[in-house]
């Protein structure tokens, strides 16, 4: 599906001018990534648990 992609971004940007292919492909890298930090960030994997207490601290 992604070199599909990378063939129209060189294919159109040859015919129009327009954006570089390479632009694209990290564009949507970027955009990828960020919708991996804000999954990771809103799944609540990264949070503490509730009612059980932390064995590294002594308070």
């Amino acid at each position: 599906m992604f070199d599909q992609l990378m063939i129209l971004a060189e294919s159109g940007a040859a015919a129009s001018e327009g954006i570089p292919a390479p632009f694209v492909g990290i564009g949507v890298f970027i955009m990828l990534m960020a919708l991996l930090g804000i999954t990771y960030l809103t799944s609540g994997e990264n949070q503490r648990k509730r009612g059980k207490t932390d064995k590294s601290s002594d308070r």
